[in-house]
């Protein structure tokens, strides 16, 4: 006797139908059929049977309607060219897969065109956006405040007060870290410390690391130096970051100190000074910032500014998931510190790891 799965034209079970036959909701049904543990352990198994035995193929569209959830989680962020960002990526899917959840990556020229395009077609529960603040600050006015479960992930905007009592928010704290930074390359005798940026906005005073780095400066009564070396968000060009940065020091000789917007354009930097045959850390000390994991194959190996991006995705999706399962929650904050990590690049003394 041929069973169902067996016949080439068996009629094919919807979800009511299972929960149906099961004696459930179709909700419980579906929570069963993704092995929810919300979901008694004898039930699920039930459930599963008889999907089995009804030929059940799961849709994720069919899921989207009885649950009234996508299950799906739009992540915008910054280029994937950039190894730091391509990493921020695979953590936030390892969190989201996790959970039974897939992730929709939003990297487009027009990012909040995007935005708003997923938003008003209902096709994900949520979005996280790290480091798109524009994005997000946009998404918002256009919505008149309303929208879906959203969570912002990164340093402190001057706008970002505005926002973060609408918008749930993981906020970075890189001042301290980069206050270390520059006041060691000063306690080690240099006077003249560069900020290295690869724009107009990361070179702008209202920026965390060029307006830490500034203060300090002023402070200490010496002149700033912020180089912004006009290649927009791609940091991992590194061949123009170091072309340009060679033709600066050829024209304006070296500083013997230099605090980077990112690893990527420390990379480059660093090949640009043994390029001009300067010496790390002995003529020019060097700090990048959001902690590469390979910045410590270099020689000598390169001091950056490590941000805890683990823990700001383990954090965003809880306080996502959580806002999609009580969008009444009072608004959610974090702050996490980033850490100086210090390389011989920094402080010839440092311990080599």
């Amino acid at each position: 006797m041929k069973t169902a799965k067996s016949r080439p034209n068996a009629r094919i079970a919807t979800l009511s139908q299972v929960a149906k036959k099961a004696g459930v909701h179709p909700v419980t049904a579906s929570r069963a059929l993704q092995n929810d543990e919300r979901v008694a352990l004898a039930t699920r198994e039930e459930i599963q049977r008889i999907a089995r035995e009804m030929n059940y193929t799961p849709s994720s569209a069919a899921r989207a309607l009885v649950m009234g959830r996508t299950e799906t989680i739009a992540v915008a962020t910054g280029s994937i060219s950039e190894h730091y960002y391509a990493n921020i990526l695979h953590l936030m899917e390892a969190e989201l897969t996790a959970s039974n959840y897939k992730m929709l990556m939003l990297r487009s020229r027009d990012i909040e065109s995007d935005l708003l395009s997923i938003v008003s077609t209902n096709a994900v529960d949520g979005v996280i956006a790290i480091d798109a603040f524009p994005s997000i600050s946009d998404l918002v006015r256009s919505n008149n405040h309303r929208m879906l479960p959203c969570v912002y992930v990164g340093y402190a905007n001057p706008d970002w007060e505005e926002l973060s009592s609408i918008v749930d928010t993981v906020k970075v704290d890189l001042a301290p870290a980069v206050r270390q930074a520059v006041q060691i390359m000063l306690d080690e005798g240099c006077k003249r410390i560069a900020y290295v940026a690869g724009d107009g906005n990361m070179a702008s005073e209202a920026e965390v690391r060029s307006g830490v780095y500034q203060k300090m400066m002023g402070a200490s009564g010496h002149c700033s130096e912020v180089l912004n070396l006009e290649i927009n968000t791609y940091t991992s060009n590194h061949h123009v970051v170091r072309d340009r940065f060679k033709a600066y020091v050829r024209r304006h000789g070296h500083p013997d100190g230099i605090l980077c917007q990112n690893d990527e354009v420390a990379i480059s930097v660093y090949r640009a000074l043994l390029d001009l045959g300067l010496r790390i850390p002995q003529d020019v000390r060097l700090v990048g910032c959001d902690g590469l994991d390979y910045m410590d194959y270099f020689d000598p190996p390169l001091s950056t500014i490590v941000q805890p991006a683990q823990e700001m995705c383990a954090l965003a999706w809880r306080f996502l998931r959580r806002r999609i399962e009580n969008p009444s929650l009072p608004h959610q904050l974090a702050t996490l510190r980033a850490a100086l990590k210090i390389r011989p690049s920094l402080a010839a003394a440092a311990p080599i790891e």
